[in-house]
């Protein structure tokens, strides 16, 4: 018997011990990776950044942000405030510069089927939830109560405006029975061009939501095609904004693939850490306060940015994979803006 609980104590010292050593090896890792603030980095963003309120602050955007044909916004799936972001974009666009035409990550039927429900006299809510259904089927993580609440405010929104400004959506992702060889990126852009094409829209401007590999405008170093990168090569001048986040919630549905909780939410997937690391996010995040929403712009004249890597270098330690760009690129190569998101509530399901 003692030679029994003997075995167990030290199984038991045994496992405990790898596990405090792998928490420290994760701790020291990761603070290495993150790296210490950079105070010429700290100096230019906080000259080029803004506080988002209750609408979009457009005091960054310069005459060249305003030529661009698509404006993208790239996120991580899960957390709500991207909705909010979403929403209040596509607002200040069509204010500012007229853009009504939505471009989505979804299939054109699910695209259709949101359309009829914008169009519509009578506000149709049975219709929103199919749609907030379709999208679960491609983006269960995106599927959620707060996405019904933007487009409802889209309605709200679009009744007030004049038919030549009213906002279109247009679905630009493989319908789901596309046998087409090819990436749902390269999909994505043959889709776009097409539809431009087929609709007569070559002067118009788009603007759209994506998950954030999407939105980036070079391929990194796994040689994957992105629908930015590819819209770039054509010839179509692109901006990218992508929204990171700190001290936030992700909604995790439940779902084969992960091991989620109870309550469908994790606070361990933020660019500080610990299964997430951005470089370089310590310094936005000494210049933004918490529970708030901070944009800043990365290719300001003399911005460090234009030369560095940060931003754009990020390890993933449990979901997807590392990003890491080509040797020769900065991060400005790849999008051209940053949200930060601190403490952002979780995505919820669709009541």
């Amino acid at each position: 018997m003692k030679k029994i609980l003997k075995f167990i104590k030290i199984t038991f010292i045994t496992l405990l011990s790898i596990i405090v050593l792998f928490i420290a090896y994760l701790y020291i890792s990761n603070k290495l990776f993150l790296g210490s603030k950079d105070d010429d980095n700290i100096s230019y963003l906080s000259k080029n950044k803004v506080q988002i309120g209750a609408s979009i602050d457009g005091k960054l955007f310069d005459d060249e942000f305003y030529k661009s044909q698509v404006f993208l916004l790239g996120e991580i799936h899960g957390y709500a405030d991207n909705q909010k972001i979403d929403q209040e974009m596509l607002f200040f666009l069509n204010k500012k510069v007229g853009v009504k035409y939505y471009i989505a990550e979804m299939d054109s039927l699910t695209a259709k089927k949101l359309n009829v429900f914008l169009c519509e006299k009578q506000k149709n809510k049975a219709i929103l939830k199919e749609v907030v259904e379709s999208v679960k089927k491609r983006i269960p993580q995106q599927a959620s109560q707060e996405l019904f609440d933007k487009w409802n405010a889209v309605y709200d929104y679009n009744k007030n405006l004049a038919d030549s400004l009213k906002i279109t959506v247009i679905g630009i992702d493989k319908n789901f029975d596309d046998e087409s060889k090819g990436s749902r990126d390269d999909a994505m852009v043959r889709n776009f061009e097409n539809s431009i094409k087929k609709r007569h829209l070559e002067n118009e401007k788009f603007y759209g939501l994506f998950g954030y590999f999407h939105t980036l405008q070079k391929k990194t170093e796994s040689g994957r095609a992105t629908f930015a990168a590819g819209l770039k090569d054509s010839g179509v001048k692109v901006t990218s904004m992508v929204s990171y986040t700190i001290d936030s919630e992700m909604y995790l549905p439940k779902i084969p693939q992960f091991p989620t909780p109870e309550n469908e939410k994790v606070d361990w997937i933020n660019a500080d850490g610990p299964l997430m690391l951005v470089k370089g996010i310590n310094d936005v995040k000494e210049l933004s306060k918490p529970e708030s929403i901070t944009l800043f712009k990365l290719n300001a004249k003399n911005s460090p940015y234009l030369k560095s890597q940060n931003f754009i270098t990020v390890k993933s330690r449990a979901f997807g994979e590392n990003i890491v760009p080509l040797k020769d690129a900065s991060a400005t190569d790849y999008f051209q803006y940053v949200f930060l998101l601190r403490n952002s509530a979780a995505l919820t399901k669709l009541k």
